[in-house]
């Protein structure tokens, strides 16, 4: 396939008039004046704009049940057993016809980050999806990207009305700490037993290497088993910075308390979730280069969503911040939410090339999968998007077609799907 006579925005901030060849669900040239080759389609994008396909972060996408398919509302990311579940992994929870929107090409997204949801102290780890398919296998992007923990006050709704804890902020920070420091904990008892383990086996096959018959190399003792322990070894990861920690927050206080008990572990990988009271003017964040995921409400009534200010985002992607833009996409959230948040951005930037790598490269980056997807360059999958105008300058501006890896998930004047 080639695209031509597009204006190519890039996702990294630049603009480009450019022709694309895409081969095997690749962008294999990136080149003025790209002439076709024997049997290429050609699309003309004269007067068009050309994006990356749109990521969306953070997401509920594909685990809500399908009312027909299997039963209404499950909402598998969303294990209420136990507060802390840091052992489990969203991956699980995806079925690609259990969705809760449809079509998300339709709307220019062609990937998204399924996260454990906000109930749980440490929920579990984050995978990412392509938007097209129905078998999470071949959908899969990456697994095992980060631990998604909350320190928000939802816990207290869900198990405080059984009457358990999380009842209080109490048990949530300082059960937040203690999980940090056992699992810290049990990372030195893990090196000190392989330790003991391994001068053992040393001492054995020393003296198998000697001869020695005494009764010392005889009846040493066995190095001591150690009791492994699925949830703390989870956490460990977190602790060694094997798995960023994606946190979500409330509020400015709960994101404070965040960063004073990881402070103590310099090897966290800290992701802020929500961004709800920053200012902009916290200077740890960008020194730090600690990325934040801005999320909107998915309920009007929510308090904590008021603390957003979009003013305050754009200071600190300003000043270095790595800055990605989500929506809801949860239980009957909207497909818009994104394109609405790129609007908030635009009213406050007035530059849509510096917001449109909060909804491309940015998330790429944060989830790990920017090798694959997130920008549109050579080598990076042919995730395109090609639009009649600029969905951030005009809401006028509508899709022509959607490529995802190559191929034609959306195109202008297809039937649009509901609930």
């Amino acid at each position: 396939m080639l695209i031509k006579n597009g204006r190519v925005h890039d996702g990294l901030g630049k603009v480009k008039h450019v022709d694309i060849r895409v081969k095997d669900g690749i962008i294999q040239e990136m080149e003025k004046g790209l002439s076709p080759k024997a049997k290429e389609e050609v699309f003309d994008a004269k007067g068009m704009e050309i994006f990356p396909g749109f990521i969306h972060t953070l997401s509920s996408w594909g685990v809500n049940g399908s009312w027909s398919e299997i039963r209404p509302s499950s909402q598998d990311n969303d294990e209420k057993s136990d507060p802390i579940t840091p052992e489990l992994d969203a991956f699980y929870a995806f079925n690609g016809r259990a969705i809760t929107a449809q079509q998300l090409g339709a709307f220019g997204i062609t990937s998204v980050g399924v996260e454990p949801s906000d109930n749980n102290l440490f929920g579990g780890q984050i995978a990412a999806f392509t938007v097209d398919g129905l078998n999470p296998y071949t959908m899969c992007l990456r697994r095992g990207i980060g631990m998604k923990a909350s320190v928000r006050t939802d816990m207290k709704k869900v198990y405080g009305a059984r009457q358990i804890a999380p009842q209080t902020r109490m048990w949530i920070f300082g059960t937040f700490e203690e999980q940090l420091r056992k699992a810290s904990e049990y990372l030195e008892k893990e090196a000190a037993s392989e330790k003991a383990k391994a001068d053992s086996e040393k001492k054995s096959a020393e003296a198998k290497a000697t001869d020695s018959k005494s009764e010392e190399s005889k009846d040493a003792p066995p190095a001591p088993e150690f009791k492994r322990d699925a949830k703390l070894e989870a956490i460990g990861k977190v602790i060694t910075g094997e798995l960023p920690l994606f946190i979500s927050c409330d509020s400015f206080l709960a994101i404070e308390r965040v960063r004073e008990i990881t402070k103590k572990y310099p090897k966290i990988k800290l992701i802020l979730v929500n961004g709800y009271g920053l200012t902009g003017n916290e200077q740890w964040i960008v020194r730090g280069k600690i990325p934040v995921v801005v999320k909107t409400g998915g309920d009007l009534m929510d308090e904590e969503p008021k603390g957003l200010d979009f003013n305050s985002i754009a200071k600190l992607n300003e000043k270095g911040a790595l800055i990605a833009l989500s929506g809801t996409m949860g239980f009957l959230a909207s497909r818009e939410d994104m394109l609405w948040n790129g609007a908030e951005m635009m009213r406050v930037m007035h530059d849509a090339d510096k917001v449109l790598p909060m909804i491309t490269s940015n998330p790429a980056k944060i989830l790990g999968i920017d090798d694959i997807t997130g920008s549109l360059e050579v080598g990076k999958r042919a995730d395109i998007v090609i639009w009649s105008k600029n969905p951030l300058e005009t809401w006028k501006a509508h899709i022509v077609r959607t490529y995802m890896g190559g191929e034609t998930i959306y195109k202008e004047g297809d039937e649009m799907k509901c609930m």
